[in-house]
């Protein structure tokens, strides 16, 4: 992981080494939170395992949920009686089982019910679950899984009940639509980026129309420093505006109307706004052109910043005029119904014209954002026209070491049929010369 290769030689090369364990040991220890004459080498590592997992697991209603920790062990036997050694004054506090080659802690008010759970079943018996982590694929130095619908039913304030709020307060109505569906997620490390990817899985309510065909994002200039998009923005708000409407009905039409008294119609102008596919480009040169603007031209700034977007560019150019962002304040052109907006003329030519190399070609970009081409939202960030600005700024320089390997940050989100979804977000290393 080059990432890290701005550590501590030694540390780095125990990290290789799978010496992990026992570097957290030594921080606790630091912390002074180990029992006196506990040694890890002799009462620790001969019984640890390399596993570990969390769970929580609903209580009922205004009951604070069980949470279960399963730590893996290599003697059973031998962890026990360590245990049992080490908390013999905590047993009211902690209660803990040994169960095939894990032993399961949980608070002891709740270790029997969260026993009585296992036996019943467990996740690998969960049809759902191992479904869901398959599709997920390779789990990854962390992994999760959470079933949504049961999360809904843990009430925050049952952990702090100044946390309690009424639905008047959240603004919300008496009826609130079901979540249901199911997440997972994991954490993965390759040589050159430390990737999340998760999956979604029936999730009911409001239909999100997919990504796909030839995106704006991946037409931009290869070059592009920051850039942000979305497939199918017109669909969406109209999908949003239809879920919501079941129940905020009356928030919605003060909405409308509070919009119309300032000349636009909702939902319509928003779909305006999103069309059919948009992206938010930002040029290589944006540090520089705002570091060098002038303090006293009043005029607008030319920034290597565009908006572009495909909808309906006559409604989208009468909503800039009619709001004083025409002519003087904002370039534009209109590209066979594509709207491109900045203030730098250069820049929004550049990117309506695309010439030359684009986003979708750049190597960089491809490995910071997955599936960038169905993608329903994306995602980048090229650091190399920042680095000049930050690293200075770090002064500790193992972490300097490690950041001036970072080349990107890239995220996407795709969208599948039938309440199903996947996400990717990466943050890659600059290539190895």
């Amino acid at each position: 992981m080059r990432f890290f290769q701005g550590l501590d030689s030694d540390l780095e090369q125990r990290f290789s080494d799978g010496e992990w364990r026992e570097w957290v040991w030594e921080q606790i220890e630091a912390e002074g939170d180990v029992p006196e004459g506990v040694s890890f080498e002799e009462d620790i590592e001969p019984w640890l395992g390399d596993r570990a997992g969390v769970a929580m697991l609903p209580s009922g209603a205004d009951e604070e949920p069980a949470v279960a920790v399963a730590l893996q062990v290599k003697d059973g036997e031998a962890a026990m009686a360590f245990l049992d050694e080490q908390m013999a004054d905590q047993s009211d506090e902690v209660g803990y089982y040994l169960e095939g080659d894990y032993v399961v802690f949980s608070e002891a008010a709740t270790l029997d019910a969260v026993r009585s759970a296992a036996e019943a079943g467990t996740l690998s018996d969960n049809e759902n679950f191992t479904s869901d982590m398959d599709d997920l694929g390779e789990a990854g130095v962390v992994a999760m899984w959470a079933d949504m619908a049961q999360l809904d039913d843990i009430d925050p304030s049952a952990f702090d009940p100044s946390l309690e709020m009424t639905e008047e307060q959240l603004g919300m109505g008496g009826e609130q639509p079901e979540i249901t569906g199911r997440v997972a997620a994991t954490v993965r490390l390759t040589p050159d980026a430390i990737e999340m990817h998760g999956v979604s899985r029936d999730v009911a309510g409001m239909e999100v129309p997919a990504g796909g065909g030839d995106p704006l994002v991946t037409q931009l200039p290869a070059d592009t420093a920051v850039a942000l998009s979305m497939e199918n923005g017109r669909e969406t708000v109209q999908a949003m505006w239809d879920y919501y409407s079941q129940d905020y009905a009356e928030e919605l039409q003060e909405a409308a109307d509070a919009a119309e008294a300032e000349g636009f119609a909702l939902p319509d102008d928003l779909k305006v706004a999103l069309g059919d596919s948009m992206t938010l480009a930002v040029g290589p040169d944006i540090v520089g052109a705002v570091t060098g603007m002038s303090q006293t031209d009043p005029g607008v700034p030319e920034l290597p910043v565009a908006y572009r977007v495909t909808t309906d560019t006559e409604r989208a150019q009468e909503l800039l005029d009619e709001n004083g962002l025409g002519a003087g304040m904002l370039v534009s052109r209109d590209d066979d119904g594509t709207l491109t907006l900045g203030t730098d003329r250069a820049y929004v030519d550049a990117v309506a014209e695309g010439e030359g190399d684009t986003l979708g070609d750049s190597d960089l970009f491809t490995r910071a954002v997955a599936d960038a081409s169905e993608a329903q939202s994306t995602f980048f960030l090229d650091v190399s026209p920042f680095e000049q600005f930050y690293l200075p700024q770090v002064t500790d320089e193992k972490a300097r070491t490690a950041l001036e390997k970072l080349a990107g940050v890239g995220a996407s989100s795709v969208v599948e049929e039938g309440g199903d979804g996947h996400f990717t977000m990466r943050i890659v290393a600059d290539e190895q010369e």
